[in-house]
């Protein structure tokens, strides 16, 4: 009797470590905030992103900012330091331009033994006015 309970319990505990694993691969992806403020011509700009659903992986994380010479940059919020994060992110300058900057986001996760990294793409506008 002992040992069908004890074969009872590595069942039920591998069932339940089972669908708790899967429960965090089905995590998702977003990206926060879902628009970013609008800017002034030479008045400083500040914007904070967040990625969520997973770790980002610095080797697959591609930024473009348009026009090139906006006057605005983009980089972690603890870039410098030993343990950069690109979940956080900052986006700063002073705008040069009027009309529309724009964002795009690209990267991915860390994927683990259970469960894939996954991807994620998001595109900003930010329009500055005089």
């Amino acid at each position: 009797m002992k040992k069908l309970r004890y074969h009872l319990m590595l069942i039920i505990g591998f069932f339940l470590a089972t669908v708790l694993t899967g429960c965090f691969c089905m995590q998702k992806m977003e990206v926060l905030p879902k628009s970013l403020p609008n800017a002034t011509l030479g008045n400083p700009y500040y914007a904070k992103i967040e990625v969520f659903g997973g770790h980002s992986n610095r080797h697959d994380f591609y930024y473009d900012i348009q026009p090139e010479k906006s006057g605005l940059e983009l980089s972690p919020t603890d870039f410098g330091t030993e343990y950069v994060s690109y979940n956080d992110l900052e986006i700063k300058g002073t705008p040069k331009v009027t009309g529309t900057i724009t964002i795009k986001l690209s990267g991915g996760t860390y994927g683990t033994m259970s469960c894939p990294g996954r991807d994620f793409k998001k595109v900003y506008t930010i329009k500055v006015e005089e």
